[in-house]
């Protein structure tokens, strides 16, 4: 009787292929979690920009705060598409 293929999450990566080699699936995710901590990062200067009223006039600071937070939600998506799309190919 062959063995049941585990659920995997999301089911439109791992629907396509065999089972990737864990090296390279683990460096992937690495570079995943690099890229979720830079947004992460980047998200917290926006935030910290604001909340420590930085000694920059408002309307720069609040510009500078929506930009560092804008590139932390571009850099978390990045990440998530990177991810899959190479996880796909591996």
């Amino acid at each position: 009787m062959p063995e049941p293929t585990p659920r995997r999450f999301p089911r439109r990566v791992f629907s396509v292929g065999g089972e990737p080699d864990p090296r390279f699936s683990l460096a992937n995710e690495r570079t995943f979690l690099s890229w979720v901590r830079t947004a992460l990062a980047l998200m917290l200067a926006g935030v910290a920009l604001e909340v420590l009223d930085a000694p920059i006039q408002g309307g720069w600071r609040l510009a500078a705060a929506l930009i560092f937070v804008a590139l932390g939600l571009v850099g978390s998506v990045h990440a998530w598409v990177s991810w899959a799309s190479t996880e796909k190919a591996i």
